[in-house]
């Protein structure tokens, strides 16, 4: 099974200082609790993965808050940043420092954060942020915020995929995906992962008329319907399975993975998704606060053939603010589960 990150350290980013991940494995699982850092480091290996790509650093802020302004997403990224006072004038953040080892070998990151007030078409105040990013030393690229638009470079990039608990809430974000996947006629484990929760279903497509769009699903008794009428298991499984087949040769990154499935169905479902990650190889990272989930993966990968593949990485910030990490792999994990102690 192809793995691209097999280790990451947050030298510096959020309120994280010197967490290390060694021996990242092909399906990798980050549990711990609350504030632990579980997000931050699926945020830092999309980051580290693709670091000149402007979407990348968005997607770390939308997938925590859709709602929030993004100069703020952005700035809060970075180590010790308190709270904008553009009013002060040009505001620079503490810079952030990841590092890892990827297929392409070893990699540095490090930038920084510029904010400051700009005037806008309407003649009134607003934010813009210029993030200088380097990588492995080499002279910065400059991406400005809010607009998105790409830079030249010659940084090695992976193919980085991200879904977050609210991912599949999104119409917008699904028809994406479906699209790319119906052009490459790859929408096959998205069906059969579609017919766990409902044999009936036969189909899946996009509908776009009158200035809106929809996932469409062709039932065999029910005919064509908005896949919105599905339960949220059937809507999140879909989002994990398109984002999974667009990640072929890559990295999905996938936050809480239990999120809105049903602990009766969420083995069958891991189950195909890494049996689909080791036919497109695919490393998958992904947290959850679940013990189902838990067992659900270690049962997964044994069906699968991936016990070997499997490695979970429990995550604790110490009252000092340092965080230990307990590495576990698959057989190991096993054997702990089966005597019944709860790793989370």
């Amino acid at each position: 099974m192809a793995q691209v990150l097999q280790s990451l350290t947050l030298h510096a980013y959020r309120g994280i200082a010197g967490l290390k991940l060694d021996g990242l494995a092909p399906v990798s699982l980050i549990v711990g609790a609350n504030n632990s850092g579980k997000s931050s480091i699926l945020e830092a290996a999309g980051l580290l993965l693709r670091p000149p790509d402007p979407s990348q650093w968005v997607s770390a802020v939308r997938h925590r808050d859709t709602d929030m302004a993004l100069v703020d997403g952005l700035w809060s990224m970075f180590p010790g940043s308190e709270a904008l006072h553009p009013e002060d004038g040009l505001q620079e953040s503490k810079p952030l420092h990841l590092e890892g080892i990827t297929s392409g070998g070893t990699r540095s990151l490090s930038a920084h954060c510029l904010v400051s007030q700009s005037l806008g078409s309407s003649e009134e105040a607003e934010l813009a942020a210029r993030i200088e990013v380097s990588v492995d030393g080499a002279p910065s690229l400059t991406l400005k915020f809010p607009s998105t638009s790409s830079v030249l470079h010659q940084i090695p990039t992976f193919r980085v995929l991200a879904v977050s608990p609210g991912t599949h809430f999104s119409t917008r974000s699904m028809v994406e995906h479906l699209s790319r996947v119906v052009e490459e006629g790859k929408k096959k484990l998205a069906i059969e992962l579609l017919q766990i929760f409902d044999p009936r279903v036969e189909g899946l497509d996009i509908s776009a008329s009158f200035g809106r769009e929809s996932v469409l699903v062709t039932h065999r008794t029910r005919g064509v319907v908005d896949l919105a009428s599905f339960g949220d298991g059937a809507r999140r499984t879909v989002t994990l399975a398109l984002a999974l087949t667009r990640a072929s040769q890559g990295v999905l990154l996938v936050d809480e993975i239990e999120t809105g499935i049903h602990h009766h169905v969420l083995q069958p479902v891991l189950t195909q998704l890494i049996a689909a990650a080791i036919a497109s190889q695919v490393q998958i990272v992904t947290s959850t606060h679940s013990l189902e989930a838990l067992d659900a993966l270690i049962m997964a990968a044994d069906e699968s053939d991936g016990m070997e593949s499997l490695a979970a990485f429990h995550v604790r910030r110490k009252e000092t603010g340092v965080h230990e990490v307990l590495r576990y792999a698959g057989e190991k994990l096993l054997r702990l589960r089966e005597g019944g102690l709860d790793i989370r």
